[in-house]
């Protein structure tokens, strides 16, 4: 009798496996759902040299959970100079270095910065965002994927 419980409990395990694994979490999110989208900067910042392309990335406060956006301020130096953590920088295809400020609610911008020096897990900046303002430090090449239609088809 137990040989036959041992059998009936294999088959049960074989038969009972996919539809144990069809059981896990969904995601629930609809096929016509858009996680981000893309607004125009205003003119007077759209005509400023190197900025013809850049777009603000709006999330959807879904997409921000998702992506765990993280921001931290950038702090000033010690001769006066602006300092971000190097998690900040990303750098766009033609190599130019760039940073994301939020810029209220879900949205993000994409602000050109120059690098003086790099000290550590910190960048001195010679040209960016002002000391005191947030920058992304997670989530920013997510935003510049965003940007550039990455993985869209």
């Amino acid at each position: 009798m137990s040989r036959v419980r041992v059998l009936a409990g294999v088959v049960a395990a074989i038969v009972g496996l996919p539809v144990v694994a069809a059981c896990g979490p969904k995601d629930e999110t609809p096929a016509s759902y858009r996680p981000a989208s893309l607004a125009p900067l205003p003119s007077a910042v759209a005509a400023l040299p190197g900025y013809g392309h850049v777009r603000k990335v709006v999330l959807t406060p879904l997409a921000e959970q998702r992506l765990r956006v993280r921001t931290v301020t950038v702090a000033p130096g010690a001769g006066g100079e602006t300092e971000a953590p190097i998690t900040a920088v990303i750098y766009d295809p033609d190599g130019v270095p760039w940073v994301y400020v939020p810029d209220g609610g879900h949205a993000y911008t994409r602000h050109a910065i120059t690098i003086a020096r790099y000290d550590g897990d910190t960048v001195v900046l010679g040209a960016g965002p002002k000391a005191g303002t947030a920058v992304v430090v997670v989530g920013a090449a997510e935003l510049l994927g965003t940007e550039y239609g990455v993985g869209e088809e």
